[in-house]
């Protein structure tokens, strides 16, 4: 299969499930209650559970960051993340709002609108697959959805063993990273987020150094030197990026070293739940056969 019709298959799909996601949003927030949070990874957890927040934080950059699920239209944006806008949340009447720890400085000014919830993910630092289960299970059971949590992991489960299916035995680890400047890069270890969605699939984390609670470090392009991986840019890069890097001969000698072609893919949510491991997994794989291709 060519990587056009390849790429035309993927965005089919994609198109489709929108489309059907969108459609049904009104019926699903007429049944839904008025739930809402600023954090991203909560909120696409939310909307694969098929519940329908009343109000979203920087809901373009949801749709630039996380992209799937997408926010159905009646989802109003409350400003900052950081900094929701209050009165804005006061006006669509929450009838619960959850929150993630690292957003707590704020608890107290939303409990005078609603019951807040505070679900924990990321702040434990130990990301491996039955913790994005067990996010998930916990989330459906505060939305009274735990049936369709249940239906939710074993769907993705079934997914991720079909991707697996399409990429060759025998691949090259991952050295997965991001560009802060074109220095200094994110490096995504076994904590990762990223690393559950590769290994769901038969690859492997080629960077086994400390990382955060969030599964990165933060290094120069210096410490990866040397090491035998596909390394596998996360978008966006830097602006102006790609063409200081184009013309930087250490970065030049970096790739040379890893023995690998370098891999490209479209921004993820690096901080998310199982629909960003899902997603991940989706444009490493769809990577891997268009490389078969060429």
């Amino acid at each position: 299969m060519s990587s056009t019709n390849t790429r035309l298959k993927h965005f089919s799909f994609a198109l489709s499930l929108s489309a059907l996601l969108v459609s049904s949003f009104q019926a699903l927030a007429d049944a839904s209650p008025r739930v809402m949070s600023v954090d991203w990874t909560q909120t696409e957890t939310m909307l694969a559970l098929g519940g329908v927040p009343v109000g979203v934080a920087q809901g373009q950059d949801y749709d630039a960051w996380v992209k799937s699920p997408p926010l159905p239209p009646q989802t109003k944006d409350v400003g900052l993340r950081t900094q929701p806008n209050i009165e804005r949340i006061y006006e669509l009447r929450p009838e619960r709002i959850f929150i993630a720890p690292y957003f707590s400085s704020m608890k107290h000014r939303l409990v005078d609108i609603a019951p807040v919830t505070t679900i924990d993910l990321y702040e434990s630092g130990i990301t491996d697959w039955s913790v994005l289960t067990s996010f998930t299970r916990r989330f459906g059971e505060e939305l009274g959805r735990e049936a369709e949590a249940e239906a939710l992991i074993q769907q993705y489960e079934k997914r991720l063993s079909l991707l697996k299916q399409r990429i060759n035995k025998g691949q090259p680890p991952l050295l997965m990273i991001q560009f802060m400047d074109t220095k200094h890069v994110r490096v995504f270890g076994q904590n990762s987020l990223y690393s559950q969605a590769i290994e769901k699939i038969g690859l492997s984390n080629a960077w086994n150094e400390k990382t955060n609670s969030w599964g990165f470090s933060l290094v120069g392009i210096d410490k990866l030197a040397g090491i035998k991986a596909q390394i596998v840019i996360v978008e966006p890069l830097p602006y102006g990026g790609a063409e200081q890097l184009s013309q930087d001969p250490f970065w030049q000698y970096v790739v040379q070293q890893s023995g690998e072609k370098v891999m490209q893919v479209a921004p993820v949510w690096s901080f998310g739940s199982m629909p960003s491991a899902l997603r991940f997994a989706e444009l490493v794989t769809a990577s891997k056969v268009e490389e078969l291709t060429q």
